[in-house]
């Protein structure tokens, strides 16, 4: 993972706003290549160039992500456990755990999401053309 990506990710877990971290990751882009070093010599660690910023938002929008998926698989395992009928179709060995596997596959799925919702960068940022800046 880039320096940028890890940077956006450390801001997003910070309550950053997508304004606020293209902002961020634009002033740490034109400051390292103004001074000609790479990020990390010039501000640290991406948790340490994060440190110095925080955003009104209690949870980031891969955690948020990451929660719904979670509601939605506890929503499996309540309906399996109301009504286990409605999984007859499947093998009798899988439709004994069928809520406990959706709520699995589920939380998964959504730990992914949250990863990429997290990790990527926003729209409008260009990274640097220096293989070093990467």
């Amino acid at each position: 993972m880039s320096y940028y990506s890890e940077l956006a990710q450390n801001l997003r877990k910070r309550g950053c706003e997508e304004d606020q971290v293209l902002t961020v990751l634009d002033e740490v882009k034109d400051t390292a290549e103004t001074a000609g070093m790479t990020p990390e010599a010039e501000f640290g660690t991406p948790e340490e160039a994060a440190a110095n910023h925080s955003g009104k938002r209690a949870r980031s929008t891969g955690q948020a992500t990451l929660n719904g998926f979670g509601v939605v698989g506890m929503c499996c395992v309540v309906v399996y456990a109301l009504w286990p009928g409605l999984f007859d179709f499947m093998n009798p060995v899988l439709s004994n755990f069928a809520g406990m596997i959706a709520l699995l596959v589920l939380l998964v799925i959504g730990a992914f999401a949250a990863g990429f919702i997290d990790t990527r960068l926003p729209k409008g940022f260009e990274t640097p053309r220096s293989a070093a800046d990467r």
